[in-house]
Order: structure tokens, then C-alpha cells, then sequence
């Protein structure tokens, strides 16, 4: 494996300059903690339930334990974050990963602000946290003999910390190489992903609207079989490679709410498709010519809760938050479900919210702590790969099945091991390039440790920078947070070892996007369909659609009947999707793969921005500018011999000298 061939070039590696990197936000105050207000649970006390694995996926999670999530213990990792501290400034600076990745990048970027020198007294604390991090894996023993032998040399600090850059970075780019070998699901960190909501799709009306080709047999009925290749091709056609139908599960009957058709969250049958979209053999046939349009395709795994009438429930009340009572149910948070004979009193699905539990009045509560109710829900999940053949998961509210905060939210007691590390390996035995996709606002980097393949980007404040969430960031118009976030995703693009982001200006929670940013929407729209790594997009957003009522500031709402007009919507909202569609587009073609590196503004300046820098050829470069904030600014990009002004919402693509 290159790899190894790598590892021998170590030794022979000469000086090299530290890579230069943009400008850091302005001084992170302090190192945070890797939890968000999480409590400590008991020792680590046996193996993870995890289904057995071949070499190569050890040898896959290995290397992403040194890139990224660093040695864990259950639930509890070994090593945190680098913290660098800068000696002329009194500040410190956490490291984007525990591993070589974010410490290595963080690193670079300190140094290209700053320069070294003023982190040269921590040279001896770099081997001393290197070796800590490598030594779990055997493999790397080469490579912490190299680092002992630089440490011990007589080297100048300069000279010193220029071979260790250029050691790091030599072995850093082996282990990405070999990521792309081996992680057979790396695809969902580059997805472009169309988000639609099968019942209010209007598929018909969509058939008939300026533009599309109709297919050979419009006669048919139910989603699932009516969908064709030519209906599939127009998402294509807008830069989308995966689709995801939000809510085709069976919504339960029982406490359903609205008059729409319920909650598709409220799930009573995890294991196949709801029948008003069609048969399994339908939905099958609705993957196949997705694939055979060129796109993958995603499903929901809604892992907290199912309906109160669910078949689960029935199948086992202990799979459930519950407990068998012949009294009445206490009134707060429970419902009567009955088994066997015996009523049993249990409890709403829900999560933790100030200082309580708040519930979902038409769910129920699964029970993590529950080892057979995890061997079950494992091999469910398992099923959509091996009947269906799906490409991908996204998991609903993912954090709060993780053994810390489950075991905080309902005072349980937790296997040792986290079910995620028992889910995702045991589906990707089945399937190695299915990914699983995270919707989390909090504990992204035990995620990402469990091995999620992308996690949302939308709020994410446990890092001393604050809010780097770029939904967060972008809708709330902060330039420092923006830059922070812009500053963030380009680290999650650029690291292979663990969870990429996945950035969005609206999805099916979230109002429609022109509400939200109003006439900033040009701007944002640009630096996120810009972005190399996943975004993602809802339906209904690209031509302005929102049905909103009231009582649900959904675009599309669950409460109540709901159908794309797809003639209808905003043509100004129509005109910049199609814009900066036609815009991502170009940009792809002419750039091919490309990273990012931010652009940090002159003091003053309330813009943000990042360079396009191509893959294969490094000298073909872009940026890309643009104001999300409510104000206008001044705008001085040097690099571009760009100086000037940017109202609301007005973006640049710029080509660089």
C-alpha cells in the first residue's frame, strides 16, 4: 500500500517551508470542551458490540483514528484537541481534530498568520502529544521513531519545526490517498444532495411546468412507480448527484396530528415504505432508475422514536422507555400501550430541553440502554441496503441516542459501547460505500468518532471561536461568525479522516430561504453551492415555493395538505437559483476538484470569502466573495486586484493573479 511506501520516505524528507495559510479569526480565547455539558459515565468495562471486520475496515478505521477522532474508550475519548498557545499574543488556539489532520492544518494556519516563532516553547509538547496519539496503532511505530529522532536533534527550532511540518504533511496526504481507497462511502462528503418531500412533490404539476420533458408513461399513480428516469434527470440537471425522499416511511395512526397526513417522523414501521407511495417492489424500482440517472439515494433512519401504535411497540414494550404499571400512567410524558395482557406506561418520544424532557406527544421513546432493542434496529437499518439497496442514512436528531446523552436525558445505565459503532459497521459490511449522514447540533465530534460519514452544519458552538454552524452563522448575518464557519467548512472539506459537513440554506425544518435571508439570499447561495464538500438543497426552494402557515413555519408543512405549485413561487427566486446553479456549474467544470482556503477580511470589513483551488492543476485558482450581513461593506482583495464595495447579498467570483 502507498502508505507503507510512504512511511520509508520519512527519514529522507529535507526542509521545507510551512505552507502558508490564511489569516485566523480573530484570538480564540481558549481551548473548549470536546462535550457540550455532558456528565461523566463509569469506566470503560468490555468490548463494543461491533460486528467482526476484514482487515482492510480495520486498517480504514485505524487510519481514521490517527487523521481524526484519536483513541477511544466507549464513550469517552483518550486524547483531546491540541491547544496552541501563542507566546507574543497571551492567546490560545484549539486544534480543528484530536487528529493529525486538524492538528497539522490548525497548525499551518497559526503559522501563516502569525509565522512560527511564537510557538516555538511548545515544540517539545507537539512530540509529546504526536506520540500519545500514534502509539494505539501499531502501524505508525516508524513514523514515531522519526518524530523521537527530530525531537532529540540538535537542530535550530526553526529548522526543527520546518522537517516536522514537512513530515506531517508527507504523511498526512499518504493517509488521504489511502482514504480515497479505501473509504468506499467518502462520496457523501462531496454529495449534492436534492432533499424532497414525496407527498407534497406534485409530481404531475412539476411534469407540466416550463422545461421538463415528460416521460414516456405519465399515467401511473403512486410516487414510488410513477417516478421515471426523465423525472430523475432534472434533478440531475441542476448539479444534484443524490436525492433524498424525505418522510416515505408508514406514519402511524394512533395521536397523529394535522390534517395532512401526520408527521412523517412518526414512524410505525422502520422496515419498509409507506404504502401510499407504493409497494417495496415500487421503491425498488425507484432506486434502480436513480442509479440509473446517475444519482444515489438516501433514506431516513429516525433513530429516537417511533409512533405510539408502532409495530415495534407491539413486538416488545422493553424496547421502549417504559415500565408495566396496573395504575394509571403518570399524566406527564407517558401514554397506556398494552402487551400480552399488561398495560404498560410509555414514554413520549423526546429530548433534553431547559433542565427537562421535552416530548413528541405522537411518539414513542425507544430504550438504547436496551442491548437486544440495538441488535434489532441493526439489522431493520441493515435491510435498506440489503432489500432496497439505498445508498445512505440520514439519521434524525443523531446525538441523542449517543450513550452519554441518552443516559443524562432518561438516568439509564448504557452498554459500554456506543450503538453507532455497532450500526454504521455493521451496515457497511453489508454495504461498504453506504454512508450515514448526521443531523446534530451538538457532539459532532463523537459522531464523527462513531464513524458518520457528513454531520449537518447548522449550530455547532462547542469550539472557542463560538458559532461555527453555517446555517447559524449565515442566518443570523454575524461577519465574525460567518468567517468563522467559512473558516470551519474548509477544514471539514479538506480533512478525509472524519465527518465532513454538510451545508444547507433550508431544508424541510427550516423556513424557505427567502424569508430567512431575504435580499441576502444571493450571497448566501453562492458561497454555499460553491463549497467542494456536501450541500444540500429541499424542494420547492429553487423556484421560491412556501406554503407556511401559521402555526408551522415549514415551506412545506406537515400539519396540514401541502403541494408544490410549481408555476408559481418567486421568479426573482427562481432567477438566482438558476443563476448560481449555472455559476456552481461552470466553476466545477473548469476547477474539477478543487479545496478551499479562506480569505480572511481587513479589520473593518464585514464580508467573507474563500480561494478555489484546483486539484489537479494548483495554479488554476478563484475566489469566490460575498456579504451575508445586513449592511454594506467595504471589500479590498489584494490577491484578486479586487477593491471595492459589496451591498446585501451581492456576491463576486473573482479569477486570481
Amino acid at each position: 500500500m502507498l502508505f507503507y511506501r510512504l512511511l520509508l520516505a520519512l527519514l529522507l524528507l529535507t526542509p521545507t517551508c510551512a505552507v502558508s495559510a490564511s489569516e485566523l479569526e480573530s484570538a480564540r480565547e481558549r481551548a473548549g470542551e470536546l462535550f457540550d455539558g455532558s456528565l461523566p459515565l463509569p469506566p470503560y468495562a468490555s468490548p463494543d458490540r461491533e460486528t467482526s471486520r476484514d482487515a482492510g475496515t480495520d486498517f480504514l478505521l485505524q487510519m481514521k483514528q490517527v487523521l481524526s477522532a484519536g483513541a477511544w474508550n466507549g464513550p469517552n475519548p483518550q486524547t483531546r484537541q491540541f491547544v496552541f498557545r501563542n507566546a507574543s499574543g497571551g492567546w490560545t488556539a484549539q486544534a480543528q481534530s484530536v487528529g493529525l489532520e486538524g492538528f497539522l492544518w490548525t497548525k499551518e494556519e497559526l503559522e501563516g498568520r502569525y509565522g512560527a516563532q511564537p510557538y516555538y516553547g511548545q515544540l517539545n509538547d507537539y512530540f509529546t502529544y504526536l506520540d500519545d496519539l500514534l502509539k494505539p496503532v501499531s502501524w505508525t511505530g516508524e513514523l514515531r521513531g522519526a518524530l523521537k529522532n527530530l525531537r532529540d536533534s540538535q537542530l535550530p527550532d526553526a529548522e526543527k519545526n520546518e522537517r516536522l511540518n514537512a513530515m506531517l504533511e508527507n504523511y498526512v496526504s499518504g493517509l488521504q490517498v489511502n482514504m480515497q481507497k479505501f473509504d468506499m462511502a467518502g462520496w457523501a462528503k462531496k454529495a449534492r444532495i436534492y432533499e424532497l418531500f414525496p407527498r407534497a412533490y406534485n409530481l404531475a404539476g412539476r411534469r407540466g411546468s416550463q422545461g421538463f420533458k415528460s416521460p414516456a408513461d405519465p399515467a401511473r399513480t403512486l410516487f414510488f412507480r410513477d417516478f421515471q428516469v426523465s423525472d430523475f434527470d432534472v434533478i440531475k440537471r441542476m448539479g444534484f448527484d443524490a436525492v433524498w425522499p424525505m418522510g416515505i416511511l408508514p406514519i402511524g395512526e394512533r395521536g397523529q396530528t394535522g390534517t395532512g397526513g401526520g408527521s412523517p417522523y412518526s414512524i410505525s414501521d422502520h422496515s419498509t415504505v409507506n404504502p401510499d407511495l407504493g409497494s417495496e417492489e415500487d421503491f425498488k424500482g425507484f432506486v434502480r432508475k436513480a442509479h440509473q440517472a446517475g444519482l444515489r439515494v438516501i433514506v431516513d433512519f429516525v433513530v429516537n422514536h417511533t409512533s405510539i401504535d408502532s409495530k415495534l411497540l407491539a413486538e416488545n414494550p422493553d424496547y421502549f422507555v417504559s415500565f408495566r404499571y396496573d395504575g394509571a400512567c403518570p399524566k406527564d410524558g407517558y401514554f397506556e400501550s398494552f402487551w400480552k395482557g399488561q398495560k404498560y406506561c410509555v414514554h413520549h418520544g423526546g429530548f433534553e430541553y431547559g433542565g427537562g424532557v421535552s416530548s413528541w406527544i405522537d411518539t414513542a421513546q425507544i430504550n438504547y440502554s436496551n442491548t437486544a432493542l440495538r441488535d434489532r434496529m441493526t439489522e431493520i437499518v441493515k435491510g435498506w441496503v440489503t432489500k432496497f439497496d439505498v445508498d445512505g442514512f440520514r439519521v434524525d436528531m443523531a446525538y441523542l441516542a449517543l450513550n452519554n446523552v441518552f443516559a443524562r436525558t432518561w438516568q439509564k445505565t448504557m452498554p459500554p459501547g456506543e450503538f453507532y459503532r455497532q450500526l454504521i459497521w455493521a451496515v457497511k459490511a453489508a454495504k461498504p460505500s453506504a454512508a450515514f449522514m448526521a443531523e446534530a447540533y451538538a457532539y459532532q465530534e463523537d459522531l464523527s468518532a462513531c464513524g458518520f460519514d457528513t454531520i449537518y452544519s447548522k449550530y455547532e458552538t462547542a469550539r472557542p471561536e463560538g458559532q461555527t454552524g453555517w446555517y447559524n452563522a449565515t442566518e443570523s448575518g454575524n461577519a465574525s461568525d460567518i468567517q468563522s464557519s467559512v473558516n470551519r467548512a474548509a477544514f471539514l472539506a479538506w480533512q478525509s479522516g472524519g465527518a465532513g459537513a454538510v451545508l444547507f440554506d433550508g431544508n424541510h425544518d427550516e423556513a424557505a430561504p427567502e424569508k430567512v435571508y431575504g435580499r441576502r439570499l444571493p450571497a448566501a447561495l453562492a458561497l454555499t453551492l460553491l463549497y467542494p464538500g456536501s450541500v444540500m438543497v429541499y424542494s420547492g426552494a429553487e423556484i421560491g415555493y412556501d406554503a407556511a402557515v401559521p402555526t408551522e413555519q415549514k415551506p412545506l408543512p406537515f400539519s396540514v395538505p401541502c403541494s408544490i405549485n410549481w408555476n408559481g413561487g418567486s421568479p426573482a427566486v427562481k432567477d438566482t437559483y438558476r443563476e448560481i446553479f449555472a455559476l456552481s456549474a461552470r466553476v466545477r467544470a473548469e476547477l474539477g476538484d478543487y479545496d478551499i482556503e479562506p480569505i480572511w477580511p481587513a479589520p473593518g470589513q464585514a464580508w467573507a470569502g474563500y480561494i478555489m483551488r484546483s486539484k489537479a492543476n494548483p495554479a488554476l485558482r478563484k475566489a469566490v466573495i460575498a456579504n451575508i450581513t445586513s449592511g454594506g461593506t467595504r471589500a479590498d482583495v489584494p490577491q484578486a486586484g479586487f477593491s471595492g464595495s459589496l451591498e446585501p447579498g451581492e456576491y463576486r467570483l473573482l479569477d486570481l493573479k
